[in-house]
């Protein structure tokens, strides 16, 4: 299968009065047709920054400065502001983390989804409105013929995401990007919105980009995991590769830190000590060094690769170095979770 999205040494930063906050700095990955790419990481790792960069969303002061974005071959980052809104809503869809905040309180869930399907297509009023209804049945929503003239603060948290998930799959993208949509909801809702997209995912056959903090949703709908951290891609791989596995201890810590199933009653959970890294002064090296406990030199001086563990699956980890002292503890515990 053909690559539907290449993301190369990408760099997004915002320029404050303070300073430049460089909140992407060369992430490079790439998914295909029918993936579902999971990122995960710490709030400001940069998730949302790089769907941002994806969408063409990044506005001032932001502003991408390096790095290339191939959507089906085709450049993004070099489109204009005309072209870049025909791509959004067609090609590319957005699914963001608050609906309220996403939908305008002031028009009908009706009005706002047939401007989106009018505007990449050529259906009439009439049609936008049956093909608006027909989404709506699709993701869920009762009633979806009387309920579409409902406005945002007459639905659910639950419903609205479910419009604005309706929304972005009116127009039949090709990719569909997932800013953490479920965490403003209960543990119900949640579970009901990850079927639900899995399962939109098999009848329209897009690529997904899922973004959370929640290993959890990772491990059960995704097929590949980007762990990002400090702005910068840590490791890459399969879901089982990421979590039975992983090569970068902080993946490692990101496991040893969420509560499961299996641990003993008087187990303790592992935190990662340590806070991110400032990324209006970030370190030269690996951005991970000041908090991991097999930092060596190299580390402090400048960040790795992505080395390649096996195929697919890469890891920035000095300690994969052909010349790094070997440490089996790491690897162990990889192969643990």
């Amino acid at each position: 299968m053909k690559n539907i999205l290449e993301v190369k040494d990408l760099r997004t930063s915002f320029f404050t009065h303070l300073g430049e906050v460089q909140a992407v700095r060369g992430s490079t990955f790439s998914m295909q047709e029918g993936d579902i790419l999971g990122i995960v990481g710490e709030s400001g790792s940069g998730k949302s920054v790089t769907a941002l960069s994806v969408m063409g969303l990044i506005d001032e002061p932001g502003k991408i400065i390096d790095g290339t974005i191939k959507f089906n071959g085709r450049e993004l980052t070099s489109l204009s502001d005309k072209d870049m809104r025909d791509v959004r809503g067609k090609e590319i869809a957005m699914i963001f983390q608050d609906p309220m905040t996403s939908l305008n309180p002031v028009y009908s869930i009706k009005n706002q989804m047939v401007e989106v399907i009018r505007r990449h297509t050529d259906m009439s009023p009439k049609q936008a409105k049956a093909h608006a209804v027909e989404m709506l049945e699709k993701v869920g929503i009762p009633q979806a013929e009387e309920r579409i003239g409902s406005f945002p603060f007459e639905f659910s948290g639950g419903m609205r995401q479910r419009a604005m998930i309706a929304t972005a799959l009116s127009c039949n993208p090709k990719l569909l990007i997932a800013d953490e949509p479920t965490t403003a909801l209960d543990v119900t809702i949640q579970a009901q919105i990850v079927d639900l997209v899995k399962g939109l995912r098999d009848e329209f056959g897009m690529g997904i980009i899922w973004i959370t903090h929640d290993l959890g949703v990772i491990a059960e709908i995704c097929t590949k995991v980007i762990v990002m951290y400090g702005g910068m891609v840590m490791e890459t791989g399969t879901v089982n590769e990421i979590f039975h596995e992983s090569q970068h201890p902080y993946t490692i810590g990101l496991h040893n830190s969420i509560p499961r199933l299996d641990l003993k009653q008087k187990e303790r959970l592992i935190p990662i000590k340590g806070s991110p890294p400032d990324l209006m002064n970030p370190p030269e090296g690996c951005p991970f060094s000041t908090r991991c406990k097999y930092a060596m030199r190299v580390c402090l001086e400048k960040p790795a690769p992505l080395f390649e563990v096996s195929e697919g699956h890469r890891s920035s980890c000095w300690l994969l170095d052909e010349n790094a002292p070997k440490v089996d503890d790491i690897k162990a515990k990889a192969k643990v979770r």
